[in-house]
């Protein structure tokens, strides 16, 4: 008489193979019988197992289909690229962002069957990553961008847990570096070196409001009320999936403001415009700035942010801060403003964070937590 388990029977069974990288040499095998195909998932414990086991019969009472044992993770990620990815609301760098990821993953664990993928083998892909100077941030998202696709396999019956969910990220991983900031002898040195420069007013506009780099070169000049001396934040130039140069959303909804602008902002931006409408008639037809941007190339488009980025790079240079970028210009205002007096939560409100959390993170070891009085950086910073 057969002793072959019939369609729908289960059992759970240890197996011992030789070690190879990232794989357990002892696992334990949850296996059931469905339509005359054995099906199998794989644990590092006796209890998971059971767990899966138990997962894979309910599956077989209610009726809904069983994952394909032989199917890669390279086909899983290829799917939900092409199936959910397209319809997320997300920024073009946030798309490209797991484009980025889902193409490393491929290359890490495209082979690997979704039956057979372990948090361990995981975790040794991501470790090979730290080893190769991937930074904490960059494993964090590609565990993220996992995560999502086997969620969204778990969903479909093509898998049957979230590996990535119980993922841990090597300890060797290097941490992002803080931001610097500026003192206020070092800011005051740069708004000098910045007088007269062709972005003088995106740099003022950074150092004494906070702005991102995307958030100032998304200005407009509608967004500018000379009268009132306020400025609104409500778009930034980003890329798209493609790497074209856009303008989108702010990064969040808190990031969507209207900040006061002292004087010497004003006045910046007022010297601007008299230099861009001078640009605009020598260039003639070839100027196009549907958008009424304040800073835009040559033709009237869009800023490139690398551009940016190389004339700050020159700019700080000239007063010894090499290395620095645009951004370190939000971290010196965030700070300048706590050591001026302001309160950390309006120190938040005038970033655009949605709460304290960030913040505290970024700038720990600068931002008191409480303070005794308010200040503005012009009085700080002179006008």
């Amino acid at each position: 008489m057969s002793s072959q388990r019939g369609n729908g029977e289960g059992s759970v069974y240890r197996v011992q193979k030789p070690r190879r990288s990232g794989v357990p040499a002892e696992r334990w095998v949850a296996q059931v019988r469905i339509d005359g195909r054995q099906r199998r998932t794989f644990s590092a414990t006796e209890a998971e197992a059971k767990r899966s086991l138990r997962q894979l019969l309910k599956s077989v009472d209610d009726g809904r289909p069983v994952a394909d044992g032989n199917l890669q993770l390279g086909a899983l990620l290829d799917q939900w690229e092409a199936k959910v990815l397209p319809n997320k609301n997300i920024k073009g760098s946030t798309m490209g962002r797991h484009k980025w990821a889902l193409n490393i993953l491929r290359a890490d664990l495209g082979s690997t069957k979704v039956r057979t993928l372990s948090p361990e083998r995981v975790e040794k892909a991501l470790t090979d990553r730290a080893q190769a100077g991937y930074s904490r941030s960059s494993l964090t998202k590609l565990r993220c961008t996992l995560s999502q696709v086997l969620k969204w396999g778990v969903r479909r019956d093509l898998v049957a847990r979230n590996v990535a969910a119980v993922v841990e990220l090597p300890a060797e991983a290097r941490a992002p570096k803080d931001g610097r900031s500026m003192s206020v002898d070092q800011a005051r040195d740069f708004i000098a070196a910045a007088a007269g420069t062709r972005l003088e007013a995106m740099w003022l506009a950074m150092i004494y409001l906070g702005l991102r780099p995307g958030e100032a070169a998304g200005l407009s000049w509608p967004d500018v009320d000379f009268d009132r001396k306020h400025i609104h934040i409500w778009r930034a130039i980003s890329r798209d999936e493609h790497g074209a140069i856009i303008l989108s959303e702010p990064k969040t909804a808190q990031s969507v403001r209207s900040l006061d602008a002292p004087e010497a902002v004003l006045e910046a931006f007022r010297r601007h415009r008299t230099e861009q409408k001078r640009h605009q008639l020598e260039v003639g037809e070839i100027w196009s700035n549907s958008d009424a941007l304040i800073f835009t190339s040559p033709t009237g488009h869009p800023i490139d942010p690398m551009i940016c980025r190389k004339e700050f790079k020159r700019l700080v240079a000239s007063i010894g801060l090499d290395g620095w970028t645009p951004n370190e210009l939000r971290y010196s205002a965030a700070s300048l403003m706590s050591d001026a007096g302001m309160p950390i939560e309006q120190v938040a409100d005038q970033l655009g964070h949605k709460d304290l959390r960030m913040l505290q993170k970024h700038y720990r070891h600068r931002i008191r937590p409480t303070v005794s009085g308010g200040t503005v950086l012009e009085a700080v910073l002179g006008s």
